[in-house]
């Protein structure tokens, strides 16, 4: 009985072979960008050690939905990265219900920022414009992704003005405006530095989208110390990438006593734990001369701007470091950027981020010890315009130790 169940295993393993097709570097052939994926993804992602193999069916979807599968669901940090998610039209907005309440189930996209050189920039999109319809739909918070990029497209707006009767506020319709397709667009690294001189005291401004030109940042503190000014404002509220590095150089300035002390640390998992790394506050080519930092944060203020706020924080005190706008996004993973040999990057969180004291960096955000939202006003005023909610609230409390009345 076993010798014949052993000779029919034989005969039909030679009718296989006779036969069958071995098919599989035509499987591998077709499936190498997300088997690329996987064996990066094992070798780096923060959960790669405990990642199990995919079903083979799995292999053949498009490398961004194949990555997005292999993500732990708690991870909001790692991204895919080809041509079509490096373009945007260069805008940073927000979606709410109608601020004045007259259309109360009506969603609004107000633009808070536009980035300089993008398609919304050359259109002439500016901030405080309320976007109501893109294309021939309107806003909706389901829908606020073909607001980031795509095809040639148009966006109504509107405005919110004071009545000339009573000095309410109501809409004033806008105009009808034409996107043309998404483009590269850098983000830059201060898009607005300024003194501003008020009673006893002379203030410096910067506005940082992102943390990543060190040299930049030292030559406006360079500025801001021959102008010897008194106070510091650090507005984060869109700042949501950049080197941790170029963060650790910029809090450096402002806590020159703290040079050759952790800034913050790198953990990978057991299988990458050679890669742990400390950064380290440097010694400043420029120190300021300043008792207290006021921070500007917002939800979209995340991961190496959240560092950069935490180490200060730790290192000077609550007292000398203060918080103000929104809590922070909570996002405590290191990303690399990890080029493919397919024309895209995956970004898989590396590292979790650890603050000087051995604690990671916090996942629920870094809570303001002054809380105000940026469209705390209906009129949404220029960025750097001392009318501007945040700012003036920041003036305010640097002026009067209070923020100002809410009414």
């Amino acid at each position: 009985m076993r010798l014949f169940n052993r000779l029919s295993l034989l005969v039909a393993t030679i009718i296989f072979i006779a036969c069958g097709e071995d098919r599989t570097y035509e499987y591998y052939k077709l499936t190498e960008e997300n088997q690329w994926i996987f064996s990066q993804m094992q070798s780096n992602y923060i959960w790669g050690d405990t990642m199990k193999q995919p079903a083979r069916n799995k292999f053949f979807a498009t490398a961004s939905s194949f990555f997005g599968s292999l993500l732990k669901k708690s991870d909001k940090t790692s991204f895919f990265c080809d041509s079509a998610f490096r373009t945007s039209y260069g805008i940073t907005f927000s979606i709410v219900r109608d601020p004045l309440a007259i259309k109360a189930s009506k969603s609004y996209a107000p633009v808070l920022f536009v980035e300089p050189g993008s398609s919304a920039d050359k259109a002439g999109l500016k901030r405080g414009m309320w976007i109501s319809r893109i294309g021939k739909s309107d806003v909706t918070a389901n829908n606020h992704g073909y607001l980031e990029r795509g095809e040639a497209t148009t966006v109504c707006t509107s405005q919110i003005v004071p009545d000339t009767i009573d000095g309410s506020f109501i809409w004033s319709d806008g105009d009808t405006i034409p996107l043309t397709t998404a483009t590269i667009v850098e983000p830059t690294t201060l898009q607005l530095d300024t003194i501003y001189n008020i009673p006893d005291h002379k203030v410096g401004y910067m506005l940082c989208n992102r943390l990543a030109d060190a040299e930049e940042i030292n030559q406006v503190l360079a500025r801001f110390s021959g102008e010897g000014i008194t106070d510091l404002i650090v507005d984060l509220r869109y700042c949501s990438s950049g080197s941790l590095q170029t963060a650790a150089e910029f809090a450096s300035a402002i806590a020159p006593e703290a040079s050759g002390s952790v800034f913050c640390s790198l953990k990978h998992n057991e299988l990458n734990s050679s890669k742990d790394k400390e950064i380290l506050f440097s010694t400043p080519s420029t120190a300021l001369n300043v008792w207290r930092v006021y921070i500007i944060t917002t939800s979209a203020t995340r991961g190496t701007a959240e560092a950069f706020t935490a180490a200060l924080r730790l290192t000077l005190g609550s007292d000398r470091v203060i918080l103000i706008g929104t809590t922070s996004a909570g996002e405590n993973l290191c990303t690399q950027s990890i080029e493919s040999p397919f024309d895209f990057a995956i970004n898989p969180a590396v590292a979790y981020i650890y603050t000087a004291d051995d604690a990671p960096l916090s996942a629920y955000g870094q809570t303001v010890d002054y809380e105000i939202s940026e469209l705390s006003l209906p009129v949404i005023h220029k960025l750097g315009d001392v009318n501007e909610s945040l700012l003036y609230c920041t003036l305010h409390l640097i002026l009067n130790g209070t923020l100002p009345p809410t009414e």
